[in-house]
């Protein structure tokens, strides 16, 4: 993992169980960010990250400040718009955290959420986890301390994150693939 997914942040090996601590100093210190740093975090556009607000896929922002909730969503969003359709990313957050203005309705938090894929990905990466027997067992690991309020959630949040790694694995292996060829000089 070279940057933290869904930032332009270099990946820290100190932060394979928690990238968010990596991003939370940010938000502490300027008790929100600006649009001008979200971008600078993510390397959005202004435009997409507007766009994700007015669709509500994203919460809007209190007095020009995105907070944890809405930084930690755009990130999530910005992880998987690579590797799957936005309508697929919208539901898949809707799947887990129900309404974004409505935090009651969450399975687990966008800060749980993200630190859990990120720690996922990054196992799968190190250990060369593509087996899907292989993942599930990486997926129980990760969830074993998480508490939710049922087993149907549970349930739900482990398929949600089955789709989701597979998804972006899918990804990194497809670019991989891009980089081999263009070293036998092939265009793609």
């Amino acid at each position: 993992m070279e940057y933290i997914p869904g930032t332009t942040l270099p990946f820290n090996n100190a932060a394979t169980e928690d990238c968010f601590s990596l991003i939370s100093p940010l938000l502490t210190v300027t008790k929100g960010l600006t649009l001008a740093q979200v971008r600078e975090l993510t390397g959005l556009e202004t435009s997409t990250i507007q766009n994700w607000i007015k669709r509500g896929w994203v919460k809007n922002p209190t007095e020009k400040r995105y907070g944890e909730e809405q930084v930690m969503r755009i990130i999530l969003i910005n992880m998987m718009r690579g590797s799957m359709q936005m309508e697929q990313i919208a539901f898949l957050m809707s799947y887990i955290n129900g309404s974004v203005e409505d935090r009651s309705d969450d399975i687990l938090p966008d800060r749980e959420l993200f630190n859990i894929l990120c720690s996922i990905i990054y196992e799968c990466e190190q250990n060369a986890v593509y087996d899907t027997n292989k993942l599930d067992v990486a997926i129980e690991s990760h969830l074993k301390n998480v508490t939710v309020r049922d087993d149907v959630s549970k349930t739900k949040l482990k398929t949600a994150l089955r789709a989701t790694v597979l998804a972006i694995l899918s990804t990194r292996m497809r670019d991989l693939a891009q980089k081999a060829f263009a070293e036998l000089g092939e265009v793609i």
